[in-house]
């Protein structure tokens, strides 16, 4: 059943953000599908998102927020002991209700939930939308410029997560697993004729299991640990390469030594390998190999081999009337000649020995001396390349030393460099043990993870056998390779069809730019290039969820904030545009500098009437602005701030920084 998530309002109190109550339901009864709310920097903007967020997510509670945390959240005017953020919400038909409090005094966080029969304490919404509203998830639908950025960087968000969870393909493993669990069940209920020979390979199972998520969550933590020491490795190394190349006429010198030795490390590498190829003919390595083998040829020739023992000779001959002695060739005579034939020489062994004559002659020629020389000369030319690779080599260190020495800030970063890839090559040194074949060691000293996964299945399959569970276990095998075939291959073919729709979106946001993604899986993966400018980069961003939301048969409200903030005018157009086909429900928190372009036309695009909505904190600098939202029909005042919902007031509203209470 398609999952419908709107968001009917919220209310603060008590907080850093003026206490305000947001309705997002129209007069009619139904809800905006696009509103707008202007808070002017220092509002408590971002307040209001991390809150919203964490009220969404249950995050509050799971160790991430510290007493500091909660601390720093209370209003700083009153300094109130308690405030809460309430998020009113309808999940298909179901009215939902998730409340955060927090106690500023202790330091401590805590939900309700309300739905169904009543409000319980903690986090508990509804079944069907509980892997939306994770942390993870939250993040892609109340979506900021960071997480923009964190799209692109693999060590931050996994853009295949959302695509998983989404399309329900992660759905798959863990029907795989439940499967496996039912086969366990199964075993452990199953009596084996020797009960202790049943202990114990179950026993043996456990371990060899419990040895194999060891192995792949030191082997993971270990990639994680690389991938960060080879991003801090390529920025040192950048650092160094521009710091040794300071100055037009050093840098020069440097860039032209650099192509000097590449030059010449290939043209040792190439000539190595000619050399290499050239050893293994034995008779480059002595005279006396190819004196054996002139020796063979000479031979040949000797007893005219292959040219007068030809099989085919006595085939021909058994077909004509008369033999070559002239004698006649009768019924009997012929029957002889074609059975005898076989012993002798046929046309494949002719080839053969046609082609080893020609070989040696070829190999050796007239003279048995000159492959030894033609290797010799080779080995002598090698010698001079790598000679003049490592000069080159030594003149451009020592051109980088005088850097190092002149700049203590290059030699720390040279250091470092040297420090980082020595722990790098430790790290793949352990990587490597496990992909070990080695089958020598105990289970408990194995690091092969192929290994031991060879192990498991013969554990299983001896468990199988004790508990009469084998055919059971044959059907588990064949079902789960079915599972993960359907997960590999709708997991590849969603992610391509995401990135081509989405290509095709940025393509109509940023027609100029060269811009595309080649991949996605950790993060998304850019074509020729790590990352593009904050523009391109929310842009890509709103290219990908907005193929997301339009693919998806779910519906998610999409909650943004500065939606314009980092781009062209042109471009802002085309995503005010592109904004009301994304979901049926859009918030954006905005501020003035970001309307022109962007506003009007999102409201040219959109099918309904936009809510208009501005918030802000009373204040010595609002006084202006007070006054004519008191006189408006749309406003709600607060001890501490205004919440307007009026087009023009919205439109005329300017004020961009804004003192903080205290």
């Amino acid at each position: 059943m398609p999952a419908v998530m709107q968001i009917l309002g919220w209310t603060a109190t008590g907080l850093r953000c003026p206490d305000h109550h947001v309705d997002f339901r129209s007069q009619t009864g139904g809800l905006h599908s696009t509103s707008l709310v202007q808070m002017p920097n220092g509002t408590g903007k971002t307040t209001t998102i991390d809150l919203l967020r964490a009220t969404l997510s249950g995050s509050a509670t799971d160790g991430s927020w510290d007493r500091e945390t909660i601390r720093g959240l209370q209003k700083r005017d009153g300094r109130p002991s308690h405030g809460s953020f309430e998020v009113r919400l309808q999940l298909n038909e179901q009215l939902v209700t998730i409340i955060l409090n927090l106690d500023f005094e202790n330091g401590r966080a805590s939900y309700k939930t309300t739905h169904g029969k009543g409000q319980s304490d903690g986090f508990h919404p509804p079944r069907d939308f509980q892997r939306f509203l994770t942390e993870t998830f939250v993040k892609f639908f109340v979506f900021d410029g960071e997480l923009a950025k964190d799209l692109l960087d693999p060590q931050q968000v996994r853009a295949e997560t959302v695509v998983e969870n989404l399309f329900q393909i992660n759905s798959l493993p863990v029907i795989k697993r439940k499967v496996l669990e039912y086969w366990d069940r199964h075993a452990s209920k199953v009596k084996a004729t020797e009960e202790k020979g049943l202990s114990q390979r179950r026993n043996r199972l456990s371990k060899l299991r419990d040895r194999r998520a060891l192995l792949i969550s030191q082997r993971k933590q270990l990639k994680e640990e690389r991938g960060r020491l080879a991003a801090e490795l390529s920025d040192r190394a950048e650092f160094y390469d521009r710091a040794t190349k300071k100055g037009e006429a050093h840098g020069q010198r440097v860039a032209k030594l650099e192509s000097r030795c590449a030059h010449l490390s290939q043209k040792a590498r190439e000539e190595a390998t000619d050399l290499l190829d050239a050893m293994r003919n034995p008779q480059a390595l002595s005279p006396f190999f190819a004196q054996k083998l002139y020796d063979l040829k000479t031979g040949l020739d000797r007893v005219k081999l292959p040219e007068s023992a030809a099989r085919e000779f006595f085939e021909e001959l058994s077909d004509e009337l008369e033999c070559i002695c002239g004698r006649p060739i009768d019924d009997e005579v012929r029957s002889v000649i074609q059975q005898r034939a076989h012993q002798y020489l046929g046309s494949d062994d002719v080839s053969l020995l046609n082609s080893m004559k020609s070989s040696i002659h070829e190999a050796v020629g007239e003279s048995r001396t000159a492959p030894e020389e033609e290797l010799l000369e080779r080995i002598a030319a090698l010698e001079v390349s790598v000679g003049k690779d490592r000069d080159a080599q030594n003149e451009l260190d020592q051109l980088r030393l005088e850097v190092e020495q002149a700049d203590p800030a290059v030699k720390e970063a040279k250091e470092h460099i040297e420090r980082l890839r020595s722990r790098i090559s430790i790290i793949d040194q352990k990587l490597d043990q496990f992909n070990s074949k080695s089958e020598d060691e105990k289970d408990e000293r194995t690091f092969g993870i192929k290994v031991i996964e060879g192990r498991i299945s013969e554990a299983e399959q001896r468990l199988a056998e004790i508990t009469e569970t084998r055919d059971l276990r044959e059907k588990r095998d064949i079902l789960n390779g079915i599972i993960e075939g359907a997960y590999n291959n709708a997991r590849k073919g969603i992610l391509a069809e995401v990135r081509d729709d989405a290509n095709q979106r940025i393509h109509e946001l940023l027609p100029n730019n060269n811009i595309t993604i080649s991949e996605i899986n950790r993060c998304l993966k850019l074509k020729d290039q790590e990352a593009g400018s904050m523009g391109e980069t929310l842009s890509v961003a709103y290219a990908f969820l907005a193929t997301l939301f339009d693919r998806s048969e779910h519906r998610l409200p999409f909650v943004v904030d500065s939606p314009a903030g980092a781009i062209d005018l042109d471009v802002r157009r085309r995503i005010g545009e592109l904004i009301p086909t994304l979901t049926s429900q859009f918030i954006t928190f905005i501020i003035s500098t970001e309307r022109n372009g962007f506003v009007p036309s999102l409201k040219k695009a959109s099918n309904d009437e936009v809510q208009f909505l501005t918030i802000f904190r009373k204040g010595p600098r609002t006084k202006k602005y007070e006054d004519g939202a008191r006189q408006l029909d749309g406003t709600v005042e607060t001890p501490d701030g205004f919440m307007i919902a009026d087009e023009a007031f919205f439109n005329n509203f300017q004020m961009e920084i804004e003192e903080v209470a205290i």
